[in-house]
């Protein structure tokens, strides 16, 4: 603000300087020229220069704040000194710097002012520069001396009024009169230079009031600055705080997860261990079921036993003569008195000799039954023949067997009744004829099982010449046709072919069942057509084509002989632990010696097909199993 103040005011002493004194100061450029009247001039200069500008000026000071009335002698007398080009130079020099100081904004009028008198004063300087030439030819004399006369003229009316304005202003301190301003018409100008600098003042103000509304603005701001930083700085330390437990709650997490970690181990450990025990208990409760299953049934048996044997027993007392004879003489020897025993000895002692006379008799009796007919060896390989019956699953079906002689087993199964029919290499089928055969009927691959345990045996090695490695249940087309066994029952149900059960409204989807002996064996569907008579005889052809021989490949993997010996050996493991039998004092098994030599024996008389032995030594076998893995 100072500096605008001081430039307003240097601005109005200029433009006044060179309206009132200025015409006498660049008067002074006409000095070159020479004449008295120049230094005429520079002396009224000097009175102005000397005691002017405290007239010109009538204030307290005379002049204005900021002008030193020395610098402004010495500046001028500087000036005063330089030769024409030179003063003319700088004047161009200021006429240039009135021009870019036209530019600032708020002076322009007063600078314009300036520009005009400076281009006056250098075309009248540049006039007189040329007139102090010489002329170079007659024709440009009478020019130049016309335009030096022009010139002349000028200078000397701007001589006299520059003359007459030092003289007034050398009058005094009250300085020029308002007639005298009037005369110099410089009331328009100072009317625009006082309407400017009032817009100045009011720019100023204006700024004024910006600048103090914008230094309020800044003190907010400096102010919610100092806020932002206190809040700033207590932020950072809440920060580096929360930095700082993050770091804590990251390992207390990192802890939580590695113990989250464990445990879960710990669970899944525990969960395994809960599972073991629970299959553990789910098994000993299924093991405690059938044991005690087999306990109660084991029980059940023993007691059938003992309820035939006491039969059995009663049955015996009221046929046995001696028996009879004995309990006579038993009542009769209570009547006795037990004090005097001289002739128990001897009543006892003709007792035993009846007993073993009956005895003798009796020894006979039984053998001669035994080899008549062969009825014992008979007896016992139906029992024997019941075993494989009851314990061999599908024991009446075809078998189908791999034999290393075919031709050593032909005349065996031709003995039984059944057909050698060769299938593959090795393979051959045992078919039994199709006629109606009792329920008690064994058939080829219930006889086969047998001979293939029978050859694992010592004696059924020296008897049979052949050996058994693969024996399977079959059904051979044979049996199929058998009528007398096999029966096919047919159920019907709506069919779901194309259409849907809304379209396919009657039943005609037919499921074919057959049954072997009168047990289920497998089935087969059709529902192909929509005729129930052409489904019904679709799966007919199935059941004999298609479905036995997917039937025998299951038959073929379900019942491997190996699995067969281990659970016909468990069974009779568990009978051997159940009697305590063994095979010491001349018995194989719980079968004695005599009996195996009286079924050989009927054997031998034809009494007996010649199968029946691989039936017998099939079960010793078994027996020799069993005694071997409970004494292991």
């Amino acid at each position: 603000m100072h500096r605008q103040r001081r430039l307003v005011r240097g601005l109005l002493s200029n433009s006044s300087s060179q309206m009132l004194g200025c015409r006498p100061f660049f008067g002074m450029s006409g000095r070159g020229s020479g004449g008295a009247g120049g230094r005429g001039d520079s002396g009224k200069e000097g009175e102005v220069g000397g005691k002017g500008w405290s007239g010109l000026f009538s204030g307290a000071g005379g002049l204005p704040p900021g002008f030193d009335e020395q610098r402004l002698k010495a500046v001028q007398e500087i000036f005063n000194k330089q030769s024409p080009e030179k003063q003319a130079e700088l004047m161009k020099k200021a006429l240039e710097f009135q021009k870019v100081f036209g530019k600032v904004p708020g002076i322009g009028k007063m600078a314009q002012k300036n520009i005009e008198m400076l281009e006056k004063v250098v075309i009248n300087n540049s006039s007189q520069q040329q007139q102090q030439t010489p002329p170079k030819a007659n024709g440009i004399r009478s020019m130049s001396g016309a335009a030096e006369r022009e010139n002349k003229a000028k200078i000397k009316s701007s001589n006299e009024s520059t003359a007459a304005g030092s003289a007034r202003i050398s009058g005094g301190a009250a300085g020029p009169t308002i007639d005298e301003l009037k005369k110099i018409n410089l009331g328009p100008e100072i009317e625009e230079l006082f309407a400017e600098l009032s817009s100045i003042r009011a720019k100023k103000n204006s700024y004024r009031s910006k600048f103090l509304a914008a230094e309020t603005d800044l003190e907010k701001l400096r102010k919610e600055v100092e806020q932002l930083r206190e809040t700033d700085a207590s932020l950072r330390s809440k920060l580096r705080r929360v930095e700082q437990d993050v770091m804590l709650l990251n390992s207390e997490n990192m802890e939580l997860k590695e113990h989250e970690k464990e445990w879960r181990q710990v669970r899944h450990k525990n969960e395994k261990l809960t599972d073991a025990v629970q299959r553990l208990q789910h098994d000993n409760a299924a093991q405690d079921r059938q044991l005690s299953e087999a306990l109660q049934v084991q029980l059940k048996e023993k007691d059938d036993m003992l309820r035939s044997l006491q039969r059995k027993l009663d049955r015996l007392r009221k046929r046995d003569p001696l028996l009879q004879f004995s309990l006579l003489c038993s009542d009769v020897a209570r009547l006795c008195d037990t004090e005097q025993n001289a002739a128990k000895d001897a009543a006892e002692d003709a007792f035993n000799m009846l007993q073993g006379i009956h005895q003798q008799k009796q020894d006979a009796a039984w053998k001669s039954a035994m080899l008549q007919d062969g009825a014992a060896a008979k007896a016992f390989m139906a029992v024997v023949r019941r075993f494989y019956l009851s314990r061999v699953p599908h024991a009446n079906y075809d078998a189908l067997v791999a034999v290393d002689d075919a031709e050593a087993l032909r005349p065996l199964v031709s003995e039984m009744g059944f057909t050698l029919e060769h299938v593959a290499a090795g393979r051959y089928v045992i078919v039994a004829p199709s006629v109606e055969v009792p329920k008690t009927f064994i058939g080829p691959y219930g006889l086969c099982a047998a001979l293939y345990l029978a050859g694992k045996s010592v004696e059924g090695e020296k008897m049979f010449s052949f050996k058994l490695t693969v024996v399977y249940p079959h059904v051979s087309s044979t049996l199929f046709g058998n009528t007398c066994r096999t029966g096919v029952q047919y159920d019907t149900a709506r069919s779901s072919g194309p259409g849907g059960q809304a379209v396919n409204v009657s039943e005609t989807q037919i499921i074919a069942k057959l049954s072997i002996d009168g047990d289920a064996a497998y089935t087969a569907e059709a529902q192909d057509s929509r005729s129930a008579l052409n489904n019904r005889e679709a799966a007919t052809e199935k059941l004999a084509k298609t479905r036995r021989q997917h039937y025998n490949e299951q038959l073929a993997k379900q019942h491997k002989p190996e699995g067969l010996e281990r659970e016909l050996v468990a069974v009779v493991q568990s009978t051997l632990n159940g009697n305590g039998s063994s095979g010491s004092d001349g018995m194989v098994g719980p079968v004695p010696k005599e009996i195996v030599e009286l079924v050989n024996d009927t054997v031998a008389k034809k009494l007996l097909p010649g199968a029946e032995l691989g039936l017998l030594y099939g079960m010793l076998y078994l027996f020799r199993e069993a005694a071997a893995a409970a004494s292991s």
